[in-house]
């Protein structure tokens, strides 16, 4: 019977780049013509919000050493475990999930992955010093993600598989930032991978492109695509998402090896947050997400709804209710939390363990 380790971390891109640029993309969407005048003001955003604005340079740094610590937690969790796989949920956020097709939730058979992670930060500076068009291979699974996709269909839960990329050329964001962060100091990795992207991003992920790209489009109604401009079919339901955990779960505890199962991504997503002007994330949402979690409740996720979700900006939270239906009942072990105004997003890193 099979021993798995569960696992939830983030991939917050700007991580990779140097803590003074974590507030850019709220800088960015300021500019933004949706967003009203008055909330371009920062005296009348929230008193927490202006007071971390103010003290923004400590708040980076701090935001960064809480990361640092928090992932070479989880590294060493992970290598003290030694898994012979480490399967990864994270979020397609318009790289392989477009116009041709666009499933629920997709495993990669591979034995190899490719990841140029710096790119996506559109900068050539970053922490650690490569060159932005970097590229380095992630060691995957490829048959035993095939015999682990074959086992989840047999149980009656569909689920698409791809042997190659189908849109974007390297390893997507969420598991290639995953892979750096978890190798901070750059001592190798060695432990193969079976990638399972989630459409996270549901209704929005064609006419956002994956992120803010709504925002920014000033085109009349007239010149925009009845398709491509426009909310499309929901995403995976949260009872779904918990639904393919679980029925992952089953396949894994009868087999041999040593799994670790993984979330990767923040939680409330400021840039998707409407109803806070695109500017702060659902803190309040997350909260009480977060009281959950501590207190062992992760199994009443799957009673969310994409609604609820959505209002929150919290989308990509997805994978992590893909995660909870792995280790339903499974004692979580709060490594950090970090709530923030100006960075965009939540982030939790805890480790589940039977």
């Amino acid at each position: 019977m099979s021993e798995i380790l569960g696992v939830g971390i983030t991939h917050y891109p700007p991580l990779l780049g140097y803590p003074d640029t974590y507030a850019n993309l709220l800088r960015g969407i300021m500019t933004s013509h949706l967003v009203p005048d008055e909330m371009k003001q920062v005296s009348n955003w929230p008193a927490g919000m202006q007071e971390e604005l103010k003290n923004e340079h400590a708040e980076a740094l701090n935001h960064q050493a809480r990361h640092k610590r928090a992932l070479k937690e989880v590294r060493r969790e992970i290598d003290e475990f030694a898994p012979d796989a480490i399967i990864i949920f994270g979020d397609d956020q318009y790289e392989n999930f477009k116009e041709d097709v666009i499933p629920p939730f997709n495993i990669y058979c591979m034995d190899e992955f490719p990841a140029r992670p710096f790119t996506f930060i559109n900068s050539s500076s970053n922490i650690w010093g490569v060159e932005p068009n970097h590229t380095f291979n992630v060691p995957g699974a490829g048959h035993l993600a095939r015999t682990i996709a074959d086992q989840v269909i047999s149980r009656h839960f569909p689920i698409a598989y791809s042997y190659k990329y189908s849109n974007y050329p390297t390893l997507s964001h969420a598991f290639s930032n995953a892979m750096v962060f978890l190798d901070w100091d750059q001592e190798g990795w060695s432990y193969p991978i079976i990638p399972i992207s989630v459409n996270c991003y549901g209704k929005g992920v064609i006419s956002t492109r994956g992120g803010a790209a709504h925002l920014f489009d000033k085109r009349p109604e007239s010149e925009k695509d009845p398709y491509l401009d426009r909310l499309g079919p929901a995403g995976p339901t949260p009872q779904t998402c918990f639904k393919l955990g679980e029925t992952l779960r089953k396949v894994l505890e009868e087999r041999p090896e040593r799994f670790v199962v993984m979330a990767s991504s923040g939680w409330s997503h400021a840039f998707l947050t409407e109803k806070h002007h695109w500017l702060y994330p659902d803190r309040d949402f997350d909260r009480a997400r977060f009281d959950e979690l501590e207190a062992g409740n992760q199994r009443q996720w799957s009673n969310l709804e994409n609604a609820a979700i959505d209002d929150a900006g919290c989308q990509e939270f997805k994978n992590w209710i893909c995660l909870s239906g792995v280790v339903p009942d499974y004692k979580p072990e709060i490594i950090d939390y970090l709530e923030t105004w100006i960075f965009n997003s939540q982030k939790c890193f805890a480790v589940f363990r039977p």
